[in-house]
């Protein structure tokens, strides 16, 4: 995924570079951004910056995985002050979508790209999908321990949780140039999944 040819500083100026380009990213999208550009934040040169990072795109999975790390870390904090299961998907929901909405804005993709980018993401989206699928059935498992769920297929409600908010995800994306949604069009999402969420959570009470 990402090349790192050395040790030492190298870690320190990857992280670095990595830093600059989620900043422009989320000021220009990824792609209105440029490796000259990233390299012109760094006041380093565009050799150079490809010594660290075959291209863009590469780049952009390093970001892209950075934001994952900060959401699942972030997840784990909060799942450890909650103390009800349905608070729990309540919160791991919440952050999801701001989760999602970042990486979102992140991009802003045309359509036309956006295959071209997420077929060179698949692994890291597989390896996101089976972290997130470990957070939901262990948050089912809470409340089926707990006595605050019915006992039910922890797989496949997990399944059902992640793979309703990314139907409701993408219908929002639905017939748009650009992958980016504006405030009123996010606020709406996140309305109608919270409806589904309580939906989701009330099937799963006793």
């Amino acid at each position: 995924m990402v090349i790192n040819k050395r040790c030492g500083d190298s870690q320190s100026k990857t992280e670095q570079i990595i830093k600059v380009a989620q900043k422009r990213f989320g000021q220009y999208g990824f792609e209105k951004t440029t490796m000259n550009e990233i390299a012109s934040d760094l006041n380093m040169c565009k050799g150079s910056l490809y010594y660290y990072f075959p291209d863009k795109e590469h780049i952009y999975l390093a970001v892209a995985k950075k934001e994952h790390d900060f959401f699942v870390d972030l997840v784990r904090e909060k799942m450890s002050t909650l103390t009800e299961a349905s608070d729990m998907i309540r919160e791991y929901v919440d952050i999801r979508v701001s989760y999602w909405g970042k990486l979102l804005n992140l991009t802003r993709l045309r359509h036309d790209y956006a295959h071209e980018l997420h077929s060179m993401m698949h692994g890291l989206w597989t390896e996101f999908r089976i972290q997130e699928e470990e957070m939901v059935i262990n948050i089912l498992n809470v409340g089926i321990t707990k006595g605050q769920f019915e006992a039910c297929n922890i797989n496949e409600y997990a399944e059902l949780l992640l793979d309703g908010m990314k139907g409701l995800s993408m219908s929002a994306l639905r017939n748009k140039d650009i992958f980016y949604l504006e405030a009123h069009e996010y606020d709406r999402l996140l309305r109608m999944i919270n409806l589904f969420v309580e939906m989701y959570i009330k099937s799963l009470k006793k």
